[in-house]
Formats: structure tokens, sequence, C-alpha cells
């Protein structure tokens, strides 16, 4: 028998109340970005990111990211000094991604990992009552970031999740153990070595070599290589967006700050339904409006962004196509 649609009065209830329960999940955010604490508001938006992520596959999933990710962020910041170990804490994180895809988690994974990466390398800032200071600086303001990061997090897990079942993604597929042990190595070695150099002589900006190793490295050789492709058309398109978005408004944090976060809400929804070009074209504006801000440099970061993701986007293919070469040889000779 075939069931009935809801009553176009249900329909509409059902859509006003989605909204309101999006505007909440965002409200504290844009609260923060209006206030004299603005800075912290991209903290926030950080912690929310892993997080939406989880709801894709479980609130409990959500739950876990929105604690773990400020704890690996925590552990980071005491990590920046030393390039050997904070390269082998990230590749523990790429490795341990790549395993949690047996269970189909590695979508979290792919967005906690870039946040730990900010952290190590990157130019992390939290506003304190007196001043605004590197999240690094002290015990105070490295606990502080954390505090914010997790509240994002678990706000995101609280609100969000019935956001999540009206949109009606599907969970992300799980893929077989050896798969998920021959990502994991990919996804170890290019992270690591990657960290090691980004700390030992790169800027603080390039993190975002390690934040396309996640995004585009994928369990599938096949999937790996069209992502980077796409994921290149993708960064320089976003680019432009943000460019534009801050040329018009750069005197509007907070509807920044809104725009930042329909687009991250864009780029999750794009990230399971349609082309990846889209989710980059998406995703790139929202981070870099998140973690640069609107200084009179922006140009200059959002090309060095762009840069770093073509270093990212060739190191991985090369790694990439090593590996699955090898593989296809290995595969040759148990036939033979």
């Amino acid at each position: 028998m075939a069931t009935k649609s809801a009553p176009p009065r249900a329909r509409k209830t059902g859509v006003a109340m989605t909204v309101v329960m999006a505007l909440l999940v965002v409200a504290p955010m844009i609260a923060l970005s209006a206030s004299p604490l603005h800075v912290n508001s991209s903290l926030w938006y950080l912690g929310m990111l892993p997080a939406l992520m989880g709801l894709f596959t479980h609130r409990r999933l959500a739950l876990a990211a929105s604690v773990l990710t400020p704890l690996l962020m925590g552990a980071a910041l005491l990590l920046r000094d030393d390039p050997l170990l904070g390269a082998l804490f990230m590749a523990a994180i790429g490795v341990g991604t790549g395993l949690s895809a047996a269970r189909g988690w590695h979508l979290m994974g792919a967005f906690a990992g870039p946040l730990v990466a900010y952290a190590l390398i990157g130019n992390l800032h939290v506003a304190l009552p007196g001043d605004t200071v590197a999240a690094d600086a002290s015990l105070v303001s490295g606990l502080v970031t954390m505090a914010y990061v997790a509240a994002g997090g678990l706000w995101t897990t609280l609100m969000g999740a019935f956001v999540i079942r009206a949109v009606g993604v599907k969970t992300p597929r799980s893929v077989p153990g050896h798969t998920a042990r021959h990502f994991a190595a990919a996804l170890g070695i290019l992270i690591g070595v990657a960290a090691y150099v980004c700390m030992q002589w790169l800027d603080p900006a390039s993190w975002w070599i390690i934040l396309t190793f996640f995004v585009v490295v994928q369990p599938y050789y096949a999937d790996s290589a069209r992502r980077m492709l796409e994921r290149v058309g993708g960064t320089f398109a976003g680019a432009l967006i943000a460019v534009i978005v801050v040329a018009a408004l750069h005197d509007f944090p907070t509807v920044i700050t809104v725009i930042a976060f329909a687009l991250t809400l864009g780029a999750a929804y794009a990230n399971l339904k349609l082309p990846y070009w889209i989710f980059a074209m998406l995703l790139t504006p929202a981070v870099v409006l998140q973690t640069t801000g609107t200084t009179h440099d922006l140009l200059f970061a959002i090309g060095e962004r762009a840069l770093y993701t073509l270093v990212g986007a060739a190191a991985a293919i090369i790694v990439m196509s090593v590996g699955h070469m090898y593989l296809g040889m290995r595969m040759k000779r148990r036939i033979s």
C-alpha cells in the first residue's frame, strides 16, 4: 500500500522548524562575531566542523568528535616547537583516520585532522578578556582555545541533529578492512612527511597542504585522482568567492560569519550529494574567511593557500600513483 504524503501544513511546519533549529545552531557564533571577543567565533566555527560531519553518521560520533578534536588540538599546541614529534603525531592521526574508514568514520576524521594541523602549524589565535594572543602563548590561552572549540562542537551536536535528519543525507559508506589499511598507510606517510617539512621550513599557512591531503586522498585510487583535479578547480573558484565577499562586506564581519556558516552547510551537503568540486568551491571560502579574517592582506593569503593546495594535490597524486602501481604489480605476481 502506498504511503500518504504529509499534508502541506505539516510540511511547512517541518521546514519552519528546520530553519529555526539551523538558526539556533549558528546563533552563538553570530553572537560571538558581534562581541569584543569576535576572534573566538572562528574557534567556535572550527569546533562545529567535525561535529557536523559526525552527525551524518550518528550523534554519538559527533559527540566523540566534539571532545576528541579540542584535546588533539591542545596536544598539537604543546608540540609546535618539535617538528619530529609533531610529524609523528600528525602521522598517527592520518593513520587513525584511514583505519576508521572501515567503519565509515573517515569523513569526520578528514575534518578533525586539518584542525589539529592548524593548531600545530598555523597562526591560531584566541581572544582573552585583556588581549588577543597566540593560542600557544600560555596554558590559559591554550585551555580557552580548547574550550571554545569544544563548545562549538557540543552545541552543534546538541542542536544540529534535527537539521541533519531533516536534510536526509545518506550515512558515509564504509570500506573493506584491507582497503582501509592501504588508505591509512598512504594518509599517514603523506601527512607525517608534510607536517615535518611544514614545521621545519615553511610558513604557518602551509597547513593547507595537510588539509588538502585529508580531503582529497580517498580509500580508492580512482576517487582520489578525480578529487585532486576537482580540488584545484574548486579551490580557485572558492578563492574568488572569498575575495568578492570580503570586498563587498569587509565592514560587516557578522554578515561574513553568517555567510561562512551557510557555505559550510552547503559544503557538508555537497560532500555527500553533489560533485566534489562544488564541495571544494564552498568550503574554501568558508575556511579562508574564518581562519584569515578581513585583513588587508587577504588577497595574498588566498593566493598563498591556493599555491599550497596545488603543492598538496601534486604530492598526493604522485604518492597515490606510486602506491597504486605497487599494489597492481604485487597482484600480478600473485596471479602468476
